[in-house]
């Protein structure tokens, strides 16, 4: 994979998927021909983060900003539903806006079909983000959207200095991407939650067993 700046907003090309297995293979090793087949409005119009060739359609991830609100809303709904707003992340969330810097959609012709969040906030002392909702669409799952924004997610977060990057999620799936188990009982969250399923992926020095205390929004620090 390789890397490029435009206008501050970092750009990877060259990853093909095919839509009927949602295989991922190699990145392509000429970063710069795929760059050049991207028109040159496309890349000055969209903070493009990552982009597929897809047989039936395209998909790029772009930085979220407020046009996407509405669509994001949908997804959620379409997800989890009104229990969605019950839960002991959701209450977190609650407390303050998320990041628009680090939150970033998945766009299928111009339809948004994907969606991760992230929320700054305090781990006891330590300071991180809280990662979710991550949705994507009925149409196009199991096509590998939601482990590649969650991983461009961590990239972003890693970038701006984020020390931990918490979720509350299933093992199996985010095991691979860098999320290991907390331990259960040194963290809080208002309303009930499995600890088990509180992940932390790390950066630096920090080690996801070490964390305790409470998890809030950084506006409540």
């Amino acid at each position: 994979m390789r890397f490029a700046l435009d206008d501050g907003n970092l750009l990877c090309y060259g990853r093909r998927a095919k839509r009927k297995t949602g295989c991922l293979p190699r990145p392509c090793d000429d970063a710069e021909q795929t760059a050049n087949a991207l028109s040159a409005r496309s890349i000055m119009s969209c903070r493009l983060f990552r982009v597929f060739s897809m047989s039936l359609h395209d998909l790029v991830f772009l930085t979220e900003d407020a046009s996407h609100d509405a669509a994001i809303d949908l997804i959620n709904e379409e997800a989890f539903g009104p229990g969605r707003f019950v839960r002991s992340s959701e209450r977190v969330r609650e407390q303050g806006p998320h990041d628009r810097r680090l939150s970033f959609v998945g766009s299928d012709r111009g339809e948004i079909i994907a969606s991760v969040r992230m929320t700054p906030i305090h781990a006891g002392c330590t300071s991180g983000h809280l990662l979710g909702p991550l949705a994507v669409r009925p149409s196009h799952k199991n096509l590998g959207i939601g482990r590649e924004l969650v991983r461009i997610a961590l990239a972003a977060a890693e970038r701006v200095g984020s020390n931990v990057v918490l979720l509350v999620g299933d093992p199996p799936y985010y095991a691979p991407l860098g999320f290991k188990p907390t331990r259960p009982g040194a963290l809080s969250m208002p309303g009930p939650f499995d600890p088990r399923r509180l992940l932390a992926a790390c950066y630096g020095e920090n080690d996801a067993t070490a964390l305790e205390g409470e998890i809030r929004h950084r506006d409540l620090a």
